[in-house]
């Protein structure tokens, strides 16, 4: 696709221009968005606290359902190679920004959708005074994530913005099917195991 193209053209220039300065710094957010293990672990954190467990749950739900639905699902079906596995001149754009490779097909992108899906579930039930900011980083690190993923030629562009578009539909899914899990718990408070999960409270002073 043209926007492919022009996209791909765009980070390699960067890669042409920054010689290698940008290669260590999109190799870590790379490697923070790998199996998505720094937003679960935030996601983890976050259920810990009765306060913000609500937030956590959606967040853990969403980046499961995400990858279960990219890996098992539209990547085997769709079967789209990787950028540097297409052409001859994507593979030299590869090997100059250091030849990681990467398993399993390209659409859609893994590490944005574990990335969106996270700052999507954040955002969509978070308090409303802190919508703004979580906009705000969630948007910035999920372009950061978009870039490190097509600046190592590891996807196209479109394959992210399609992580995106699905992490949307799945963090208001994950959102629906924990307000119902919620709602049976709350309705069965006085069995022990479900008073434990709604009232245990970490960082509580009690």
């Amino acid at each position: 696709m043209f926007i492919d193209e022009l996209w791909i053209n765009f980070v390699h220039g960067l890669s042409v221009y920054a010689g290698s300065l940008l290669t260590p710094f999109f190799r870590l957010i790379s490697f923070l968005g790998e199996k998505a293990w720094f937003f679960l672990l935030i996601s983890f954190i976050l259920l810990l606290s009765k306060k913000t467990r609500w937030i956590g749950a959606t967040a853990i739900l969403s980046i499961f359902l995400g990858f279960l639905i990219a890996d098992f699902g539209i990547k085997p079906f769709i079967m789209r190679e990787r950028p540097y596995l297409s052409s001859k001149l994507y593979q030299d754009y590869w090997a100059m920004v250091g030849s990681i490779p990467e398993t399993n097909y390209s659409m859609p992108s893994g590490h944005t959708i574990g990335c969106a899906t996270f700052f999507i579930s954040l955002y969509i039930t978070c308090k409303k005074y802190m919508k703004k900011n979580i906009l705000i980083i969630g948007l910035i690190f999920t372009f950061l994530m978009i870039m490190s993923r097509t600046y190592f030629m590891h996807h196209y562009l479109t394959d992210c913005l399609v992580a995106v578009v699905l992490s949307i539909f799945i963090a208001f899914i994950s959102k629906s099917i924990i307000k119902i899990i919620y709602s049976f718990i709350k309705k069965n408070e006085d069995i022990g195991i479900f008073n434990f999960l709604l009232n245990f409270d970490l960082y509580s002073k009690k």
